[in-house]
């Protein structure tokens, strides 16, 4: 048992000490995080795309959007319509070749949600047109000093709440930008009016938690381990007016739709 206890506890000092040294070595400065808005071009109207490749990307969005957005009762052409608004920006994350082509489609018909958190998306050019290089979704994006491949490591910030934000860090690998860290920025409290730095700490890894040590029950009336249960032996039923927390949230759980679509990072 004192073994057991000593490796578990050896165990826990080592994902510890990982966990600093990954937060040591991850470097994000948040003033330098950006968001694509309103106020950039769509994929509609921009003048540095041809019409094939318009079209193409249009396809594209469509794809993307067309799940969710039927299953909320938006026929083709109005899936068709929002795509085709979806804001662009293009960037030059390296690699010698044409700049790359970012993404995100805005508002709640989008798929944004409460916090501001929109679909985003990352092209590169190539002979063949744009081709996805990553799907995800977030509320802000970050050009990493850092490159994997010769291109820049890309940082993507989804809201929690006002206060905390979920970071994923991107590298680019096999012609796709995968995930490579993945991180939690908490902001404290304006101090004199101005927001704080955040603190940057490792996602926690719950797979990785060694199983609790459960207490050996004392068996009745001297039954030995292994001894069969009585047959009419049957767990407690939950009564009619508890709730069961395996049971899907009810309409009356569900937060209410938000009436904005700002997608303003923290501190922006």
């Amino acid at each position: 048992m004192l073994i057991l206890r000593r490796a578990i506890g050896s165990g826990l000092l080592v994902l510890a000490l990982s966990a600093l040294a990954m937060a040591a070595d991850f470097d994000w400065n948040w003033h330098n995080q950006d968001t694509i808005g309103r106020t950039d071009p769509s994929v509609n109207n921009t003048s540095r795309l041809t019409e094939s490749e318009r079209t193409a990307l249009i396809d594209a969005f469509v794809l993307r959007l067309q799940k969710p957005m039927s299953e909320r009762g938006y026929d083709d052409d109005r899936i068709r319509e929002i795509a085709s608004t979806t804001r662009l920006r293009f960037i030059d994350l390296g690699g010698g070749g044409k700049p790359f082509l970012l993404a995100t489609s805005l508002g709640l018909e989008g798929g944004c949600d409460a916090r501001a958190n929109c679909p985003f998306w990352v092209f590169r050019h190539t002979h063949d047109g744009y081709v996805s290089v990553l799907d995800t979704d977030g509320a802000s994006y970050t050009i990493q000093p850092t490159s994997t491949n010769g291109l820049s490591d890309l940082v993507i910030l989804r809201h929690e709440s006002s206060s905390e934000g979920h970071l994923t860090l991107y590298t680019y690998s096999d012609g796709k930008y995968a995930e490579a860290g993945c991180y939690i920025a908490n902001w404290p409290p304006p101090k004199d009016g101005d927001i704080q730095d955040p603190t940057i700490s490792p996602c926690k890894a719950e797979a990785s938690k060694p199983a609790e040590e459960k207490p050996t029950e004392p068996k009745a009336d001297g039954a030995k381990p292994g001894d069969a249960q009585p047959a009419d032996a049957k767990p407690a039923e939950p009564k009619a007016d508890e709730p069961n927390p395996s049971a899907p949230p009810t309409d009356e759980t569900k937060p209410a739709e938000p009436k904005t679509d700002e997608t303003k990072p923290p501190g922006a």
